[in-house]
C-alpha cells in the first residue's frame, strides 16, 4: 500500500507537512496525540509521510469544494482562532471596487442603529476587503510613491456585484 506521501507527491503535500511539524512541535507529540485523541505512534505515522495529516487533509479538502463554500470553511476556522480570512482579488482595481462595495454594504448594514450577526458579517467582510486592498497596495508601491488605480464609481460596484450573482 503507497504511503500518503507517495500518493501525493507534491510541493503541497511537503509544505503542508511542515506545516503539521511545527503543530506537533508546538506542544509535543504526547501532549498533541492526547488533544487530538490519537496515538502517539499515529502522531508519528503522519509526521513520516506514511500517513495523511490533518492540514494536508483540510487543504485537499478546500481545494475540492466549490471557493466560495471553503473560504466560508476558512472564516470559520479563522474565527474559531481569533481572527479571519481575507482573500485577495485578481487585480488591484478589482479590489478596490470590492473593498467599496463591501464597505457600502457594512455601512447600510449597521446604519438601522442594530447589528444583527449579519451584519457583524458584513463589517467583516468589509475588514477583509480593506485588508487586501491594502496588502495590494503594499505590494506594488515603488519608493513610497502613490500606488495608481482606476477610480471606482458606484455604478461599477453594483454592477461586478450583478456579474457575481449572474
Amino acid at each position: 500500500m503507497a504511503t500518503a506521501r507517495e500518493r501525493y507527491a507534491d510541493d503541497a503535500f511537503e509544505r503542508s507537512l511542515a506545516q503539521f511539524e511545527r503543530l506537533v512541535q508546538s506542544v509535543g507529540s504526547k501532549r498533541f496525540a492526547a488533544a487530538m485523541n490519537l496515538t502517539t505512534r499515529q502522531v508519528n505515522r503522519m509526521l513520516s509521510g506514511t500517513q495523511p495529516n490533518p492540514v494536508d487533509r483540510i487543504v485537499r479538502t478546500l481545494q475540492s469544494c466549490e471557493a466560495q463554500v471553503g473560504d466560508e470553511v476558512i472564516e470559520y476556522i479563522c474565527q474559531e482562532a481569533g481572527g479571519s480570512f481575507v482573500r485577495d482579488e485578481a487585480t488591484i482595481d478589482a479590489s478596490a471596487v470590492n473593498a467599496v462595495r463591501e464597505c457600502a454594504e457594512a455601512i447600510a448594514a449597521i446604519s438601522d442603529g442594530q447589528i444583527t450577526v449579519i451584519d457583524e458579517r458584513e463589517v467583516r467582510q468589509a475588514i477583509a476587503a480593506l485588508t487586501s486592498l491594502v496588502r495590494m497596495a503594499q505590494a506594488q508601491r515603488v519608493d513610497g510613491q502613490p500606488v495608481k488605480i482606476k477610480p471606482v464609481v458606484r455604478s461599477e460596484a453594483l454592477n461586478h456585484d450583478r456579474s457575481l450573482k449572474d
